[in-house]
């Protein structure tokens, strides 16, 4: 007899959820998405309860990361804070309400002591799921190919600009280190963490790179020049602590970037 297809509701249809659904999709699971791109307030949560009960499982991508890119006046990071904050509220409590299993997709900046918006109302998800009893996953750098703007990040940003300008300038020297993951291989992270029950994991590639090296590698394979800058870019939030079991990735970061390349020619072409 063929095995019962699993729900699964995922709230935020951002790079990582597109991709997490995908996954889920291609394993023969059934996937529904609720985001505010299709017009879903989840800071009303409750007005979809019904998707939550159909769910046998919640993952929960869902947030509002605000603008990183640029100094913000008080009044911009106290409306982030407050719609996290709602968002919260109202996920959690529809979530303790259906008793369903969940997974909350946290940040390395959760647990660091350089207070930032994002990581106090991260720090906030993960002690409601840690009282309900779900999963956190601390993210650490997750990359892909996105439209730049104010919210992208580093990887696709430098690929931006070798395509776009032939020249790839940092802000900074280049010598700060970061943990990469690729996020097809985020995608399937998730997925084995709540396969195997693993309450807690900080889902990184675990291997130290410095920002010189990525503007380099991506500057090779565009032929575009590197320009550093003089000042010294900002030092690691946190370290790993737990990381996850049984679980690598399988993309190097050169095959990463290789692949965000690609996407990101096709989106130029597509948009000249």
């Amino acid at each position: 007899m063929k095995a019962k297809a699993r729900k699964n509701l995922i709230l935020g249809r951002g790079l990582i959820g597109s991709h997490l659904a995908i996954l889920l999709e291609e394993k023969g699971e059934k996937v529904s998405i609720l985001s505010r791109g299709d017009d879903h307030d989840l800071r009303e949560a409750e007005k979809y309860i019904d998707k939550f009960e159909w769910a046998d499982r919640v993952w929960f991508l869902a947030w509002d990361v605000g603008v990183w890119k640029k100094e913000n006046l008080p009044e911009y990071e106290s409306e982030i804070l407050n719609s996290n904050l709602r968002l919260c509220q109202s996920v959690f409590g529809v979530l303790q309400q259906t008793k369903k299993p969940f997974l909350f997709v946290s940040s390395q900046a959760a647990p660091s002591s350089n207070m930032t918006t994002l990581g106090a109302t991260k720090r906030v998800g993960e002690m409601w799921t840690w009282i309900l009893g779900g999963h956190v996953a601390r993210l650490w750098n997750v990359y892909g190919w996105e439209p730049i703007g104010e919210k992208s990040h580093l990887i696709p940003d430098l690929i931006w600009k070798g395509i776009t300008t032939g020249t790839i300038e940092l802000m900074s020297n280049g010598e700060e280190e970061r943990q990469f993951l690729y996020v097809k291989d985020c995608a399937k992270a998730l997925v084995h963490q709540f396969d195997i029950g693993q309450k807690h994991a900080d889902v990184t590639s675990d291997e130290w790179v410095s920002v010189k090296h990525i503007a380099s590698l991506i500057g090779e394979k565009l032929d575009a020049e590197v320009v550093l800058g003089s000042n010294p870019g900002k030092s690691p939030m946190y370290f790993p602590e737990i990381l996850l079991k049984s679980w690598k990735p399988a993309f190097s970061l050169e095959q990463g970037v290789d692949e965000v390349i690609k996407e990101a020619k096709i989106w130029h072409q597509k948009n000249l």
